[in-house]
């Protein structure tokens, strides 16, 4: 049986000081706080669509930013960190510790903060570790945006000079079809982070290659260090299918013709098939759609209303894209 609908928004984009990966993790903390939606609209965190995020800074300085989603039955709390200096994080296989890159995490079953360093973040046994989920700050990144919904959410940084991008996602972002214990947590629910990684900007093909190519993003894991990541729990456990570091893939590639547009001209929202390593069926995507390549951050409207927010490689200039329906 499917899951209810989640309904993602745009909270917006905020600019910092180029290259400066401080400013970056503070940058994402003001938009986990905002009391506003990019429309205007309000943003109240805890309800709605709205998560509630805090920050570690450490002398003053911000380390992580951690965010708690509002519909949470199973405590899951999920975290990016980094510092400009050496430090010594759990990292999850393959990928080693890099400084000046933000690196993310998950954990079920979360209890009180601790430090982002710690094997235990959350207290709790029950932490995912790190992947690199962007490159160094040193490429100048200036810019982060934010979507989010009831259970999801998406962190970009961007760089203006080119329009390239790091993304990075968690939540649970694909709906098993099934509550059978083998196929979903006890809440119905598969839980999966994801990173475009550190070796490369986000890949603008990476819809139309295969899953584990370089620098994808969207549910596409692949085996190189500081690459592309994709991992989804086990029910019940805080190990990725297919044990310590495993990907998920997207099953299949994505090859629009321009325009690709429905036979009414509406806008084709295609749903995405995430598999294990082993080819193994996990479920599908939970509205987030690949569609025409479009530029990242803009809204597709529908009247007065937006029909859906584009979340894609590239700033500026159309790329592959989810688009991501409220």
């Amino acid at each position: 049986m499917a899951l209810p609908d989640i309904n993602w928004r745009f909270v917006g984009t905020r600019v910092f000081t180029g290259g400066d990966i401080v400013a970056g993790l503070n940058a994402a903390y003001d938009l986990g706080i905002a009391v506003t939606y990019a429309d205007g609209t309000t943003r109240t965190p805890g309800t709605g669509s709205a998560w509630t995020w805090a920050r570690e800074q450490s002398v003053g300085t911000t380390v992580a930013c951690y965010g708690n989603p509002p519909v949470n039955a199973l405590a899951f709390r999920y975290i990016i960190g980094g510092t400009t200096g050496a430090s010594a994080p759990t990292m999850l296989t393959p990928d080693t510790f890099l400084a000046n890159v933000i690196n993310y995490g998950m954990q079920r079953n979360a209890g009180a903060y601790t430090t982002w360093t710690s094997a235990t973040p959350f207290t709790n046994a029950g932490f995912s570790g790190y992947w690199r989920g962007t490159r160094a700050f040193s490429v100048l990144m200036d810019s982060v945006s934010m979507w989010e919904s009831q259970e999801t959410c998406a962190i970009q940084y961007g760089v203006s000079s080119t329009g390239a991008t790091s993304t990075i996602g968690f939540g649970a972002l694909i709906d098993p079809l099934s509550a059978n214990a083998s196929n979903a947590e006890s809440d119905g629910r598969l839980y999966m982070i994801f990173g475009s990684g550190s070796t490369g900007a986000t890949s603008a093909v990476w819809a139309a290659v295969a899953g584990g190519s370089a620098n994808g993003s969207w549910g596409s894991g692949g085996l190189a260090a500081g690459g592309n990541h994709a991992g989804v729990f086990a029910p019940g456990t805080a190990v990725m299918y297919g044990g310590a570091g495993a990907q998920s893939y997207r099953l299949g590639t994505f090859l629009q013709s321009a325009p690709f547009n429905s036979t009414n001209g509406a806008t084709p929202l295609v749903s995405v098939v995430i598999t294990t390593s082993a080819g193994l069926f996990l479920g599908q995507s939970r509205q987030w759609y690949i569609t025409e390549d479009q530029p990242s951050r803009v809204a597709l409207n529908l009247g007065a209303s937006a029909s859906g927010y584009i979340c894609g490689a590239t700033i500026g200039v159309p790329a592959n894209c989810v688009i991501l329906t409220p």
